[in-house]
């Protein structure tokens, strides 16, 4: 992943209402009060979820999305460490309830390790909540602009998960709508997300992913999984 903020920052202007309802269902799986986001960027999810009563903290491995990320959450604490560097986080002496990798695996080369790492940073039981983009027939060139090693069908996000030592409790697809607008913007036309960003495509996407959160779509432009530590 580059360190370009511009991706992200339009993301939390103009893609505000999705993220809201993507922490809505991510909250809904979060299990205990003491939660780390791991590859937490410039910390847009962190800022949604500090609302409630947990306590937060956060990773990334790098310092320009933590800067930014603290001066959004002052009190949450932060930690800058690669996610696959077990050393470094050897040395982070905390064990967490549940864990958020969100958009994260990705762009990891070894994604399995990168689960063998989380899976050493939560406490007995405890719940590892995931998102990721599905789908390879929407692999564009727009993924490889930003990082994307791969897009996951259910099964081969599921079998990692399980490769890593947990049990799947949850998962589903998400955004089918988005799904669509992917394909024909970055896949079919290969627009760029400068080009592309519009408040009121984030308020449509938005609007529809209400219905989401009750109606599970049997495909769609993301994985989200809630899997716990055996």
């Amino acid at each position: 992943m580059t360190s370009d903020l511009y991706d992200l920052d339009i993301l939390e202007k103009d893609y505000l209402p999705v993220l809201q309802k993507k922490s809505n269902v991510i909250l809904k799986m979060l299990e205990g009060k003491k939660v780390l986001e791991v590859g937490c960027g410039t910390g847009n999810l962190l800022n949604i979820l500090s609302i409630n009563d947990l306590e937060l903290h956060g990773s990334d491995y790098s310092n320009e999305y933590l800067t930014k990320a603290k001066q959004k959450n002052p009190n949450i604490e932060f930690f800058q460490g690669s996610l696959t560097d077990p050393t470094m986080w050897g040395k982070y002496n905390q064990k967490f309830d549940s864990i958020i990798c969100s958009e994260v695996l990705e762009h990891l080369p070894d994604d399995l390790k990168a689960l063998k790492i989380i899976h050493t940073l939560l406490k007995p039981n405890g719940v590892l909540i995931i998102t990721v983009p599905a789908l390879m027939l929407l692999y564009s060139e727009f993924d490889e602009k930003i990082g994307h090693y791969r897009r996951y069908s259910m099964n081969s996000i599921c079998s990692v998960v399980v490769n890593a030592g947990f049990d799947i409790v949850q998962n589903r697809f998400w955004n089918f709508l988005g799904m669509f607008g992917w394909l024909i913007l970055f896949k079919v036309l290969k627009k760029d997300i400068k080009k592309t960003s519009s408040p009121l495509l984030g308020q449509i996407l938005g609007s529809w992913l209400k219905l989401e959160m009750k109606i599970s779509f049997p495909i769609g432009q993301t994985i989200m999984i809630k899997a716990r530590k055996k």
